[in-house]
């Protein structure tokens, strides 16, 4: 008897089964304005989108190993999660896929683990943090920290101020503004944004960046090549490369003091002037110290086996 109940409820175990692994959700709630909000979503998709709303809606298919969807609203502060097991196997793929719609003004604090995030038109003081996953960033405004461990991150008309950060992928950033970090390891950093202060770190990677409104510039780069084409209006730099090449273009003649030290098996060229590198006296380093117009800004540029160009 056991066994025929057995069978007549396999199939229906089956179904409910599937039917949890598949739930969905949309869920709606106030809140108040400027809300301080946290999100938790492992692995899977989501996409954040503003709107003029004093409330959060989360619109989806949940985890089909989601062990409940938290949505609490307490004062000021807002906690969106699909909770997970400790432990689980699996891609974003069989994760979350969401669209949360969130008051254009907020602060937010979001990660993943296994997860792409796509966010835009949102203001205000914001962190995403994936472990793997890509992070699409479109018109956000304020404070914005972006980090992925393992993904790449693709930015466009960011403004304020902006960390972004990766340590295995690339970022591709344009049409931005305000002050801006970059750091990198093992990618390739593009940026073609009007960017007034810019912070570069990178290991083993090449740069390409056009800032035409740039008033400052630090960069540190190892084993990759840095091609800049600036604006005339840089009043201030200090870039180091290690075992890489470094392009300065300029849009016009800067106001510029330039000291550079080609160290070890550096060369450099300079086509901004009639100055000529010297070399050192016992050895084949070069150096040289020249002023474009009359050098009221100030650049440092030193290498370690690599081609300085200015021009």
């Amino acid at each position: 008897m056991s066994s025929i109940k057995y069978a007549l409820l396999a199939p229906l175990m089956a179904i409910s089964a599937l039917t949890i692994a598949s739930e969905s959700v949309d869920q709606q709630q106030d809140v108040a304005a400027n809300p301080n909000v946290s999100i938790k979503i492992q692995r899977g998709n989501v996409e954040f989108i503003s709107w003029d709303n004093n409330s959060i809606q989360v619109k989806g298919e949940l985890d089909e190993l989601s062990k409940g969807f938290i949505f609490d609203v307490k004062d000021n502060t807002v906690v969106i999660e699909d909770k997970l097991p400790r432990s689980y196997q699996g891609s974003n793929k069989q994760g979350s896929q969401l669209t949360i719609y969130l008051p254009t003004q907020l602060s937010l604090d979001a990660e993943g683990v296994s997860a792409d995030f796509a966010l835009s038109k949102l203001s205000g003081q914001i962190a995403i943090a994936l472990v793997s996953g890509n992070i699409e960033a479109k018109q956000l405004s304020g404070s914005s920290k972006l980090t992925t461990v393992s993904g790449n991150i693709n930015s466009e008309q960011l403004s304020g101020k902006i960390k972004l950060e990766t340590v295995s992928g690339g970022i591709d950033d344009k049409e931005s503004q305000g002050e801006a970090e970059f750091r990198l390891v093992s990618g390739e950093l593009e940026t073609h944004s009007d960017f007034t202060q810019v912070s570069i770190d990178q290991v083993s990677g090449d740069i390409e960046a056009t800032l035409k409104q740039i008033n400052k510039i630090n960069m540190v780069t190892i084993s990759g090549d840095a091609d800049l084409n600036l604006g005339s209006q840089l009043s201030k730099g200090h870039l180091e490369t290690i075992s890489g090449d470094l392009t300065m273009a300029f849009s016009a003649a800067p106001n510029l003091s330039f000291m550079i030290d080609g160290g070890p098996g550096g060369k450099i060229s300079n086509q901004l002037t009639d100055d000529k590198p010297a070399k050192q006296k016992y050895s084949s380093s070069q150096s040289l110290q020249f002023n474009s117009l009359s050098g009221d800004g100030q650049v440092n540029i030193n290498t370690i086996s690599g081609r300085i160009s200015v021009k």
